[in-house]
């Protein structure tokens, strides 16, 4: 089922690399699964089966076809369900079940009906390696080195331009919501939050609501329904962006100032690049630092005050693809980084066997 409002895509003049263009652009049809058979391939929603705890629910390991699919259950919490308005699960559900599958995404497999007692429970693209943030801030993992962490901020950034040409804002970008599949890219996900924005053919978007997002990632100047735009999710985006060169969280009580914007600001305003770079992976050579410098460059106009001086996505993406071209071969120093990470036998996903894995890229 295509989406009732119309693109309006923006281009940076860019096509997407290759091994995207060899992506299915479209996957089956979404499927209809009773709670029943959910609760069956979590086996009861156990701890076994948890692969996460968020805000709006839990995320269950789901073993479906007779334990020849996986895929990621989405139980909403309880606190999360409102009689008056719909769940932030059924937002998802409906937004999801309008586009098309997308290697850039983590896409819907299916979902429980609508109708019924119980909430209602999405089934999502497994993502067996876990998240963004896990990769840069679980000290068990090797820290991954400048290029692989430039790779990562393109395909991110390329996942929420393509978001933005179909005239959706995600309002909660994050790195806990970059989810990165079986070949370690990065895609979007969590849409509970997201809305859709009027398009260039005239079609308003629904009633707009309230002002949403993740304390240190959401923008300062979105204070109102109204001031919802692709600009917020740009804001938000920088801060990811931050997040990635320096290896700090977004809100850190352990450094003065604790905002990473707040801490970041002056430095790049002061050109001071080097200070704001993860010193367990800093660049290595000419051609690296000037990557980075160009990649915190990006970051600074992604957090500009006023939203319309702020750039595209599209226009991030050129930015970082322009980046990734000056920095040249990188090949032996991912090789290096996935070696050690290899050794030190960090797993990524605790699936093994002929299984097949709901994920577009991975299956």
């Amino acid at each position: 089922m295509r989406s009732s409002f119309s693109c309006c895509r923006t281009s940076s003049g860019e096509e997407e690399e290759e091994e995207e263009e060899e992506e299915p652009a479209w996957g089956p049809k979404h499927r209809v699964f009773t709670h029943e058979e959910i609760e069956s391939a979590t086996s009861g929603f156990s701890a076994s089966s948890l692969l996460g705890r968020g805000s709006h629910g839990c995320v269950f390991l789901a073993s479906l076809d007779q334990g020849s699919l996986l895929a990621a259950a989405k139980l909403p919490s309880q606190s999360s369900i409102s009689s008056d308005s719909p769940s932030v699960a059924d937002a998802e559900i409906d937004l999801l079940s309008c586009l098309p599958r997308s290697p850039l995404l983590v896409n819907l497999v299916g979902a429980t009906p609508a109708a019924g007692p119980a909430p209602r429970i999405a089934v999502v693209d497994l993502m067996p390696q876990g998240s963004l943030h896990d990769l840069l801030h679980d000290r068990l993992r090797p820290a991954p080195p400048f290029p692989r962490r430039l790779r990562i901020a393109l395909r991110s950034a390329t996942a929420l331009a393509h978001l933005h040409s179909l005239c959706i804002a995600h309002r909660d970008v994050k790195p806990a919501n970059l989810l990165l599949d079986a070949k370690g890219q990065p895609r979007l996900a969590d849409f509970g939050l997201a809305v859709r924005l009027p398009s260039q053919d005239g079609h308003e978007a629904a009633v707009l609501p309230q002002p949403a997002g993740t304390m240190g990632y959401l923008d300062p100047a979105y204070v109102h329904p109204e001031g919802v735009g692709t600009s917020t999710d740009v804001y938000s985006f920088g801060v990811v962006l931050l997040e990635v060169l320096s290896g700090r969280e977004a809100i850190d009580v352990e450094y003065s100032p604790p905002s990473l914007v707040d801490w970041a600001r002056r430095l790049l305003e002061e050109e001071r690049y080097e200070e704001t770079w993860d010193p367990r992976a800093a660049p290595e050579g000419r051609r690296e630092k000037e990557a980075a410098k160009a990649m915190a460059d990006v970051a600074g106009r992604c957090l500009a005050a006023i939203a319309r001086e702020r750039p595209s996505m599209a226009e991030v993406v050129a930015a970082l693809r322009g980046a990734e071209r000056r920095m040249g071969s990188r090949g032996r120093r991912l090789a290096r980084w996935a070696m050690r990470g290899r050794r030190e036998g960090k797993p990524s996903h605790p699936l093994s066997g002929n299984r097949r894995v709901s994920d577009v890229a991975g299956s």
